[in-house]
């Protein structure tokens, strides 16, 4: 008979266990992924244990019912998922490469003490209530309601499965399962919502708030999105597999000659000795790329390889890497306390390349994403069934650490897997699915799950696809194996690149602060509708628009685009609307979509090109302005390097405007916080586009100096 544990956490989080394993860590927490601190809480939520019902402070009844022993709806249910999902579950052998070069997974026996359950919880719905969440589970809609879901990470289907979703009535759920699990979210059933799984317990958290309230308590538990190093919210540019050497240095080249600005360039997995190597021992291709051991073993400086050459141009080098190996030794290590494992830790095998000056790494997921063989069982002694979804996030977890510890300074790698917690260890690509519309899809669930940076393969080859692949976290060119350069994409493309490339890197500061702001505050780079507008009923499933930070409004796919409340100006022409309305603008010929900024902005940007981060002049901002009410904006910085991030908050300006009829007023509040590299003094050119030509600035800064230009 199942009997339950229920604890408030904190304010807005309530944790329902099966009473019988709540004395236990669960393996998320055995590995640090989820991390649960107990806090006072007098918010005024109510249970009802005879009637298993919750009031939420804001009125709304949750009534449970949770599975309490074999019956004939739970098997039925386990019926239907099994055989819904059985193509997108078990996938033998390796996508790429050749057995004969991946490390042996060991072959053990499966521990004794594996928890033989299952566990069901349903929520009654109401028949307007919305869900958003889950990762990646959905390809064809941000709104969930109406189909069933699978969290399995599986490749080019669902690769980051995320089990955290929220209902636009103020509640939310985090599963806390580390084997498969189901979401049924009233396909079945309309006025049901139904969790399960199977080789686990019950082990749930229950959110209420608002939804960016939300996601900041699913970053309690599951962490705080990481901030990249600063260059890597430029543009990454990722060679042809064939290039050699001296191909990858004429197209870096072609890059800084062509004024574009890009500051990682990628490498293919030809820069290895044997293609797609996936043993623990990958060598350089010395044919392609000379890098002998004698030459890069005297570290970064050594002046002659070619990847010191790309970083004097201002280029960071990332590797391709793929893998297939067992992290949860590493894991079981860390959690003990020791000093030692039976196997070298997963991230040994790639951080001898950092010796070389490599800066990131690009992790292929082909294999631990797309392969499930139920005959290994890991050093844990659990079977590749139980630990395939966890998998997705060891091997972002173990490379951010490892990483950190050998250089000090902030990771950047990239991996198309992920589960829970993902979004506190890497970056990620929205697999091999390419870069149109089902890419944005997929970036907007993700935003609407709490992970901030993602990115696609950008198609150089559309101007809506080039509109859309500079408006994301993180602008990433994928060349791989066709003729993907911008400069041979035709000339009106090349020119859209290029124009689109200079306005990104013009609104880095904009960028960087609103990446700063995902992980201090859990709202995402990528705000979907319903995030920023839960009101706005035609925003409520919109999947072809989405504010990217709190001003601009990209929209992308649709020659209709829906105007919340509020005065919204088209970025291109200048034209303002009234919201709520529906409008079909004319898009330049020289554009790729519709970009629409709210009246009210306040836009920090940089003073002057650049072509790379390394160049930008933090002593001299401009601000664009669009007077409109009052409003507000924190300018958050730091050092865009270290570690720093994860234990202290950026240092924050606060400008505001107030717009009057007959005058305007901006105030620069004093820089509150430090860190390594803070200019002593800093010039704030002001750029003032509409609204009253009469305006006073005020700076509660000694060292701060502002000059207005009125732009129109």
């Amino acid at each position: 008979m199942l009997t339950l544990k229920i604890e408030k956490i904190a304010d807005g989080i309530i944790r329902i266990r099966d009473s019988k394993y709540s004395d236990s860590l669960s393996l998320t927490e055995r590995y640090g992924l989820v991390n649960v601190i107990k806090e006072d809480s007098n918010d005024g939520v109510e249970f009802d244990s005879k009637t298993n019902s919750i009031k939420l402070p804001n009125g709304r009844l949750l009534k449970l019912e949770f599975k309490s022993e074999d019956n004939k709806f739970w098997n039925e249910n386990s019926e239907y998922f099994t055989e819904k999902f059985k193509d997108h579950y078990l996938r033998d052998g390796f996508v790429e490469g050749s057995t004969d070069l991946h490390p042996v997974l060991p072959t053990r026996k499966i521990r004794d003490d594996i928890p033989d359950v299952s566990f069901g919880v349903i929520f009654n719905i109401t028949e307007k209530e919305r869900f958003y969440g889950l990762g990646e589970a959905a390809t064809d809609r941000i709104e969930l309601r109406g189909k069933s879901y699978q969290n399995w990470a599986a490749y080019q289907f669902d690769e980051i499965p995320i089990p955290f979703f929220m209902s636009s009535e103020g509640w939310g759920v985090f599963i806390n399962a580390y084997a498969r699990n189901f979401v049924d979210v009233g396909e079945r059933y309309n006025d049901k919502l139904i969790i399960s799984g199977d080789n686990d317990y019950l082990d749930i958290f229950l959110f209420y708030g608002t939804m960016p309230e939300m996601l900041k308590f699913n970053a309690k538990l599951t962490g705080k999105s990481m901030v990249l190093p600063g260059w890597a919210y430029g543009l990454n540019y990722i060679a042809p597999i064939i290039a050699d050497q001296f191909e990858v240095m004429r197209q870096a080249e072609r890059i800084r000659q062509e004024k574009i600005g890009c500051d990682m360039i990628s490498l293919e997995p030809r820069w290895m000795e044997t293609l797609y190597d996936y043993s623990t021992n990958p060598q350089w291709n010395l044919a392609k790329f000379h890098m002998p051991q004698w030459l890069v073993r005297r570290g970064r400086e050594t002046e002659e390889t070619f990847v010191a050459a790309l970083r004097r141009m201002g280029f960071h080098t990332s590797l391709w890497f793929c893998d297939y190996y067992d992290y949860t030794d590493e894991a079981e290590r860390v959690f003990r306390g020791d000093d030692y494992n039976e196997f070298e830790p997963w991230y040994q095998h790639i951080g001898n390349f950092t010796h070389c000056g490599i800066d990131a790494f690009k992790l292929d997921p082909a294999d631990t994403l797309g392969r499930v063989e139920e005959s290994v069982v890991y050093a844990n002694g659990l079977p590749q069934t139980l630990m395939h979804n966890l998998n997705q996030v060891l091997i972002t977890k173990q490379t951010y650490e490892g990483f950190a510890k050998q250089t000090g300074v902030r990771p950047m790698h990239h991996y198309s897997g992920g589960y829970i917690g993902t979004q506190k260890w890497g970056a990620a690509t929205t697999g091999d699915n390419g870069g149109e519309h089902g890419a944005m899809i997929w970036l907007l669930t993700l935003a609407m799950s709490g992970f901030s940076n993602s990115t696609i393969d950008m198609n150089v080859h559309t101007p809506s696809s080039l509109h859309f692949g500079f408006f994301v976290p993180w602008a990433h060119l994928n060349t791989w194996q066709a003729v993907n350069q911008p400069w041979w994409a035709g000339e009106e493309n090349f020119k859209l690149f290029k124009f689109y490339n200079r306005l990104r890197y013009r609104l880095y500061p904009y960028i960087y602060s609103s990446a700063l702001e995902a992980h201090e505050e859990a709202m995402p780079i990528v705000r979907p509708m319903p995030l920023v507008f839960p009101e706005f009923e035609k925003g409520f499933d919109n999947v072809y628009q989405y504010m990217f930070g709190p001003y601009f409004m990209v929209c992308a796919y649709s020659d209709t685009v829906n105007l919340p409340e509020g005065k919204w100006e088209d970025y291109w022409t200048g034209e303002i609307y009234e919201g709520p309305c529906d409008i079909k603008p004319v898009i330049p010929k020289d554009r790729g979509g519709a970009l629409f900024i709210k009246r009210g902005a306040i836009v920090p940007a940089m003073a002057k090109d650049v072509d790379c981060i390394r160049d930008y002049d933090k002593s001299v901002l401009e601000i664009d302005v669009y007077p409109e009410g009052k409003s507000e904006f924190i300018l958050c910085e730091d050092d865009m390097i270290s570690l720093e991030y994860e234990n202290k908050t950026s240092c924050h300006t606060k400008i505001t405007c107030d717009a009057g009829s007959d005058s305007t007023l901006i105030t620069i509040g004093k820089s509150e916080g430090e860190y390594n590299g803070k200019p002593a003094k800093r010039e704030f050119i002001i750029n003032i586009y509409g609204g009253s030509k009469n305006v006073k600035v005020i700076s509660e800064d000694e060292n701060t100096k502002c000059q207005v230009v009125i732009k129109r």
